[in-house]
């Protein structure tokens, strides 16, 4: 039997199960039970189990603490209110027909005797995690903003680095697309409050290192699918949910700095706050505003791209200007313990500004793979100024309409990504210069890790009186998405047979709109090449780098970019006109409806739905630069179903089965009719898009293990497996002149599967000073395996595969694993965060082609001159391109002041972690590049939080 007949069966035969009884609902004498959850300090408790006794009926307090549970018949019932770290509290209660009745909760610690004490800080939000994830109908992980700020996260996407599981594609030093799983990251999708966001580019996943990490309350990742969640996430769903008001005051400050010894070293700054208070009788209104911004000087040691074996590598140095200001808030009003409405919002907007200078070192070979005397050098020098911004706001409300609850929002996000004058500039040698393809390098591979081309005596490529200013290519771009939406949700508690239940009926619509203008200008001087106007001594700016690349590679003198863009003796280049390219406009429509079921049979309890999805996709882009659109239409139908059954071993032990069909559309950029050509270099590259891509489809099957530790800790250990069906994959054809051109298209099929275990606990058992300690600590083991599909050819006909192994899907990394040793004593709070992943596949490239050994082809026998490597196996130099493994070393410390004020104190990357590419193998480098550590520290304020 098929995984996917199995699935539908099993869900089938589960939501029969757990729906039997469903017309046995009595229709009257209904009430409900209504409260909040807090601790001695009177702060909200999020994740509190709230069950009652008889039915079992259970629910969980939200941000604010609080909890509803409708439809109980009238009467007495036993509640009980459980929070890890924390003494169970049995109340008893009365519910009254047609009334709501309120039990507001303070939990004690859970004994003295253990030491156990819980702050508002880390240790507060590591419990919360604990409460979260234990609870939850689905299998999840949980930051809470604490935790996020324990370790030194510039950004959402570092903090959830850290989770079981989870990888980091990362840019610039800062983590950027969240990958789970082992799946690439447009498998997993991004959510603000539970409802989809806009993208900032053309891609499916969102770029998180737009947002501030202190901008949400929490991050939550939905592992498995549930009906009444978009079917989007195939590898899972990050959730940030928003700040918002408490009955008790919110008032929190920060400012740090910090310094990063490159380039002559740069500095950071941060400065966070938070405001919140409720107002008016019975603390009806809430509001709360938060804002962020911080400022990252980072600088880049870079070498790329090689290998050096296929013709040369790149010297680059960066500086950054890079600035984040975010700012998050909300207001709600409680019209009673059972209504209320509330309006979200949130906002980021990122400066990635930069600049760069290369140089720029090639070479072709003999045929026995040595410099055969035609190297030449060239710089080059490039701003960068792309913004990029997200913004979402959602307004709403929960009402308790007789024995249902009804949910409702209206929403709408917008993402961009503006450039205005995206520049780089060229400085070729002058024609009689002995840089200009004379130079006889030698190739000093000693160390294949920082391979160098080395210039013969005498010659000196760092000279700047041999080049001379080439020209300039300036790129504008503008790409925004703009999402509209609406959802609503019944949801109705019944009893059957003395178990309680509750049934889920919601629907949602999502109108996106999605286009992208671009076009670039290229201009080249009037002077002719070697006049003297345009010798690069006249455009030198201050910049140097006498240490670079710890001294293993000498870089030369740069040049001020104002004094480029002040030169104005240009005119258009003949040979690179202005084009307009890359351009699109898509509209996609997705409704959905659902229901869903759930119901507590003794210690079983059962979740089953069935979503489904409908998705109309109309967009017009150019095949051709400058060519007038094609248009292409198209809609399609999504059943998805899930179910899941968690079995209670004891009160703090139970085992999960979990099954959900989950789907990820083709990105923007691959789906739309555009083409775009890169030529020069060693070769002459195009991408196309693929109108014809279908969306990717997976069943997800994972099995889960949990116990809850004493006094405070968790264990987790599971298996999960994904069957993917038209899993999208980049191909890549050589057209007859030579252009390699690269098309996403629909394998066959491929599979995912892995095991995790995680744990935390806090020792407070032990004696001494030794009672402060704790861990924190996963482990992840992934592998995959995708078959390629035969090769659409430009018209349309099939040929071959290009490769007939089944290589690991892209990002699947086999081993990551995070290790958090904490410290907490009195007012001192230390944690140390190592978080890894092993190298995985960024790009495929190998193909059948270079199975065999490397050979050096294509040159002049004659000359001995102009070849270039081929071959070499898939470990070998045409390999497919990895992201080397990365391991960062991280350590933050507090320390509680009087006043309500904390001494902060942080290194990041401790160990200098390199990143970067390779192809094959490690000794193929294809880019290496270094951060250094960073070290700062500061304040923060919160009297709320004071003892």
């Amino acid at each position: 039997m098929s995984l996917k007949v199995f699935a539908k069966q099993f869900v089938v035969a589960v939501c029969l199960f757990s729906t039997v009884a469903v017309p046995g609902w009595t229709q009257t004498g209904k009430g409900a039970l209504t409260g909040t959850v807090t601790d001695a300090q009177d702060r909200a408790l999020q994740g509190a189990q709230i069950v009652i006794d008889p039915g079992g009926s259970s629910a969980l307090s939200n941000v604010q603490g609080q909890f509803t549970l409708n439809a109980l018949n009238a009467g007495d019932y036993e509640v009980k209110i459980s929070y890890a770290g924390f003494a169970t509290l049995t109340e008893k209660v009365t519910v009254a027909a047609g009334q709501s009745t309120r039990l507001d909760a303070s939990l004690s610690v859970a004994s003295t005797s253990e030491n156990v004490q819980v702050y508002a800080g880390r240790e507060g939000g590591e419990i919360e995690a604990i409460n979260r994830t234990f609870h939850a109908d689905n299998i999840i992980n949980v930051l809470p903003s604490d935790v996020i700020k324990s370790l030194p996260n510039a950004n959402v996407a570092d903090a959830i680095g850290r989770l079981p599981s989870v990888t980091l594609e990362r840019d610039e030093g800062e983590g950027k697309y969240v990958q789970v799983r082992g799946t690439e990251p447009r498998l997993t999708n991004t959510t603000i409050d539970g409802v989809n966001i806009a993208s900032a580019e053309t891609v499916r996943q969102v770029k998180l290192d737009i947002i501030p990490a202190d901008l949400v309350e929490s991050v939550q990742i939905n592992k498995t699918l549930e009906a009444n969640m978009p079917g989007d996430g195939i590898g899972g769903s990050v959730d940030l949910r928003t700040k918002s008001a408490g009955d008790r005051p919110t008032v929190a400050l920060e400012s740090t700095g910090g310094y990063t010894p490159i380039i002559g070293g740069r500095t950071a700054y941060q400065f966070d706050g938070t405001l919140g208070k409720r107002f008016l009788e019975g603390k009806k209104l809430g509001l709360l505003f938060g804002g962020s911004y911080d400022w990252n000087g980072r600088g880049i040691n870079d070498v790329e791209p090689g290998p050096v074996q296929l013709g040369g590598y790149d010297m680059r140095d960066y500086q950054y200007y890079r600035d984040r200001t975010g700012f998050a808030g909300g207001a709600d009003y409680r019209f009673s313990d059972t209504s209320n409405i509330y309006l979200k919002g949130l906002y980021s907007l990122f400066h990635n500004f930069g600049n760069r200078w290369d140089y720029n070192l090639a070479t072709t070979f003999t045929q026995a793979g040595q410099p055969d005397g035609t190297g030449s050098v060239a710089f080059g020098a490039e701003i960068r100024r792309p913004i990029q911004d997200l913004g979402s706001l959602q307004v709403g409300g929960r009402h308790l309409i007789s024995r249902s609850l009804l949910s409702w929002d209206m929403e709408t996000s917008v993402g961009r990504t503006r450039d205005k004058g995206y520049s780089d500039a060229k400085f070729n040698p002058g024609d009689n210069s002995v840089l200009n393809g004379s130079v006889q390098f030698g190739l000093d591979n000693t160390n294949p890790l920082t391979p160098k081309l080395v210039a013969p005596a005498g010659v000196n490529m760092f000279d700047p009186t041999q080049y001379f200013y080439a020209g300039e290519r300036v790129n504008n771009y503008y790409s925004p998405e703009v999402d509209l939406g609406f959802g609503a949700a019944l949801t109705t508690s019944y009893t059957a047979g003395g178990h309680a239940g509750m049934i889920e009926f919601g629907g949602r619509f999502r109108n996106l709109h999605k286009f992208a203008n671009q076009d670039q200008s290229a201009t080249v001087p009037l002077a002719t090449a070697n006049d003297p106007s345009l010798s690069m001594t006249r455009f030198l700016g201050s910049f140097t780098d006498p240490g670079y690349y710890n001294n293993t590679y000498q870089f030369g003198p740069t040049v001020n970019y104002d004094t480029v863009k002040a030169f104005t003796a240009v005119g258009p280049d003949p040979k690179h006109p202005n084009i307009q390219t890359n351009n699109f406009n898509l509209i996609e429509k997705v409704s959905a409806g659902y229901v869903m079921n759930t119901i507590d049979l003794n210690r079983f309890r059962i979740v089953a739905g069935l979503r489904f999805e409908n998705t109309s996709v109309s967009d017009n882009g150019n095949t051709v630069p400058d060519a007038p659109p094609v248009a292409k239409n198209g809609s399609y139908l999504d059943v998805l179903p899930s179910a899941s059954v968690r079995y209670t071993i004891s009160p703090s032990s139970g085992v999960r089965l979990v099954y959900g069909r989950g789907l990820s559309r083709p990105d923007f950029a691959d789906l739309v009719s555009f083409a775009t050509v890169s030529p020069g270099g060693v070769r002459t590259t195009s991408s196309i898009g693929n109108p014809n891509l279908k969306a990717e489809h997976a069943d997800n099957v994972d099995l889960l293990y949990e116990r809850s530790l004493n006094p405070v800790g968790l264990l987790q250990a599971g298996v999960f497996y994904k069957r993917l069906s038209d899993p999208i994959v980049p191909i890549n054809t050589t057209l007859s002149d030579g252009t390699i051109q690269t098309q996403p298209q629909n394998a066959g099929s491929a599979y995912v599967y892995g095991f995790e275990i995680s744990f935390q606990q806090h020792f407070t058992y032990l004696p001494g000073m030794l009672n402060g300690l704790g861990l924190s600590a996963n482990y992840g083991y992934t592998a995959s395996q995708v078959t390629f599909p035969n090769v659409l050819n430009p018209d349309g006909s099939e040929s071959g595969v290009s490769r007939s192994d089944k290589p690991s899907l892209l990002r699947q990394a086999p081993h990551t694993w995070n290790i958090s040793p904490t410290y907490d004593k009195r007012n001192l709070s230390v944690r140390l965060g190592l978080s890894y992943n092993a190298a995985n596949i960024f790009a495929y490239q190998y193909n059948d082609g270079n199975a065999g050994p490397i050979v050096y082809s294509g040159g002049d026998s004659t000359s001995n001159t102009g070849y270039k490597a081929s071959g070499g196996g898939i470990k070998g130099p045409n390999g497919d391109t990895y992201l080397y493994s990365h391991l960062q070393v991280d350590l933050q410390g507090t320390y509680r002041l009087p006043k309500g004020f904390t001494a902060v104190a942080y290194a990041l990357n401790l160990n200098n972690e390199v990143f970067g590419f390779y192809n094959g193998s490690t000794i193929y480098p294809i880019q290496r590049e270094y951060y250094k550590q960073t070290f700062g520290g500061g304040l923060r304020w919160s009297p709320s939080r004071e003892r």
